[in-house]
């Protein structure tokens, strides 16, 4: 009589232990699973927030380390307000918000440790007016999270007792599972000899396929409650971290719009508009820069090479208001060294027919006396002499008399480029004087079709503020294959300085209406399209899909994707483009 289990019981007991490594230990896996889903999602921030919104204000307050930071921005284009008073009003108490450095408020309060949803009343105080807001600010127990995180049984709770009674018997513990994953090793092991103990009663292929299958299971199995016991408590393997690391952090949200926070909105500047329809006409554009009226500004210059001497009231400042005639400077001339020997020789010369003519107007005297010759001719010498005399008084004052500089118009110097004991020459530029008041500008235009003459001009700075231009002439020659045009600023401002790189606006064409962006309010998204950011929330923006066509190079009319009334962010778009 065989001593071996007969076959139906050898397939039972194989079927037991596969059973039991198919059915029980998953349980950890999915307990696992269980607690990802219940982890708290990325898509709202780890802060809780205070937003309230008006017609003139949108303010966010974010709570954090016991304390209420509140960003005031004007509601029509999301510029911060900096100089406000808010008074919060939460539960019955009021407490005055502190203006800090960085255009935020600060409130701290006994209040804001206060679990619970709170409304709250807000009061906005400024030059502007007043205005009154209503919100609310939700405020979570500390102790809900502390409550979801385990005990660091590394899932051993979740196996089955049966399970768990058998691997405590071989010496496993729950803390060294949680340790280190070594009970995820053990169950490995088991699993190994489960299936070769399995193999040995079930012979043929039945024996082989449920060893294998066991096998298997075990070490996915294990594998699993591994990384159950190595995500230590809260079991969130990272993923909770994340969330509470991306929670206050500017990201795109599973359904396509942008979560940016307003601390990222004041570092990236970003500032908003509603658009509404504007009838404009398309322009050409072309490069220009600030010059000085040629009417009402001057150059100073030494007609001498020599060296600067201060005037009395010494030199002139940059900058400074002078009037026609004003004394600049002086230059003292210099002359070469042959010069000044020719110099002292015309001297000598002079001088030397000086004292000839002096005695011989000495003896014409004497004969005059007595009758010899008549008085003319003494006349006549005495002139020739006054006149060496009077050359070389001239000559002696050109050596040693300065040239005075002197301003040539009213205006400011524009130009100062004179140090005292300075060597200049004829050729050298010392001083610009300009009257800020009365500016042009140069543009070129490398087509000569390009007709400003009666139409409407304008010059816009690197910051966007535009200046009216009056069209004064073009060039009939080419200068470096352009055309030179030149306009007059209507009223110019402090910001134009001579040399200011400008765009010239001329328009052309028919009326265009429609909505009107600046082109730096479209930015073009990963997938080609080009889109602009439409503002929802003070901290929600959707990217939209627009249409647009070109009007001047700086502005595009939308012909499609957004309406009127939309907020749309016209600076800082790039950098929002930028958020994944």
């Amino acid at each position: 009589m065989s001593l071996l289990p007969s076959a139906r019981f050898r397939s039972a007991v194989g079927a037991v232990v596969a059973a039991l490594t198919i059915i029980g230990l998953p349980d950890a896996g999915r307990s696992h699973e269980d607690h990802g889903l219940a982890s708290p999602t990325a898509d709202s921030p780890s802060s809780p927030r205070l937003v309230a919104v008006s017609e003139a204000y949108e303010l966010v307050g974010i709570l954090k380390d016991g304390a209420l930071v509140i960003f005031l921005d004007r509601m029509a284009d999301t510029s911060p307000v900096v100089a406000a008073r808010i008074d919060l009003t939460l539960d019955g108490t009021t407490i005055a918000a502190e203006p800090r450095p960085d255009g935020t408020y600060r409130i701290a309060s006994a209040a804001l440790a206060r679990p619970g949803t709170h409304e709250a009343i807000i009061t906005i105080a400024e030059d502007r007016g007043s205005d009154l807001m209503v919100g609310s600010l939700t405020i979570p127990d500390d102790h809900t999270a502390a409550d979801h995180v385990h005990d660091g049984d590394g899932g051993w709770s979740a196996a089955p007792a049966l399970m768990r009674q058998v691997l405590e018997r071989l010496g496993l513990s729950a803390g060294g599972a949680t340790g280190s994953g070594g009970g995820a090793y053990w169950l490995a092991g088991i699993g190994l000899v489960c299936g070769v103990l399995v193999g040995a009663l079930v012979r043929g292929r039945a024996g082989v396929a449920i060893a294998l299958v066991g096998l298997a299971t075990v070490l996915g199995a294990s594998v699993a409650w591994a990384g159950v016991a190595w995500a230590g408590p809260g079991h969130d393997h990272g993923e909770g971290a994340g969330a509470a690391a991306q929670g206050d952090a500017p990201r795109r949200l599973p359904d396509g719009e942008l979560f940016l926070p307003k601390p990222t909105q004041r570092l990236l500047a970003i500032r908003t508009r509603v658009v509404t329809p504007e009838t404009v006409r398309s322009a050409e554009r072309l490069i220009g820069r600030v010059i000085a009226d040629p009417n009402r500004s001057g150059l100073v210059q030494s007609t001498i090479g020599g060296r600067v001497q201060p005037s009395e009231g010494g030199l002139p400042a940059l900058g400074q208001q002078v009037k026609k005639g004003d004394v600049l400077a002086y230059v003292e001339p210099a002359f070469a060294p042959i010069d000044a020997s020719d110099v002292r020789q015309t001297a000598g010369d002079l001088a030397q027919r000086v004292a000839v003519l002096d005695a011989r107007i000495a003896r014409q005297k004497r004969l005059v006396a007595n009758g010899v010759v008549n008085a003319a001719s003494l006349e006549d010498l005495e002139i020739e002499r006054d006149g060496l005399i009077a050359r070389r008084a001239e000559l002696t004052k050109a050596r040693s008399e300065p040239e005075v500089l002197v301003a040539p118009v009213d205006g400011v110097l524009a130009e100062v480029r004179v140090v005292a004991g300075q060597v200049v020459s004829s050729a050298d530029t010392l001083f610009n004087v300009v009257d800020p008041a009365s500016l042009w500008v140069e543009a070129i235009s490398f087509d000569p079709r390009v007709d400003a003459a009666g139409t409407v001009a304008k010059a816009l700075t690197a910051d966007g503020k535009a200046f009216a231009l009056t069209f004064v002439g073009r060039s009939r020659a080419l200068q470096q294959q352009a055309t030179v045009l030149h306009f007059k600023v209507d009223t110019p401002g402090d910001e134009l300085n001579i040399g200011s790189p400008v765009k010239v606006l001329i328009e052309r064409g028919e009326a265009v209406t429609g909505l009107i962006l600046p082109r730096s309010a479209i930015a073009q998204a990963p997938n080609g399209q080009f889109v602009a950011f439409k503002r929802l929330e003070p901290e929600r923006y959707l990217p939209v899909a627009v249409r647009t066509t070109d009007l001047d190079g700086e502005r595009v009319v939308v012909t499609a994707g957004l309406a009127a009334g939309d907020q749309i962010v016209i600076e800082g778009a790039a950098l929002v483009n930028q958020i994944r």
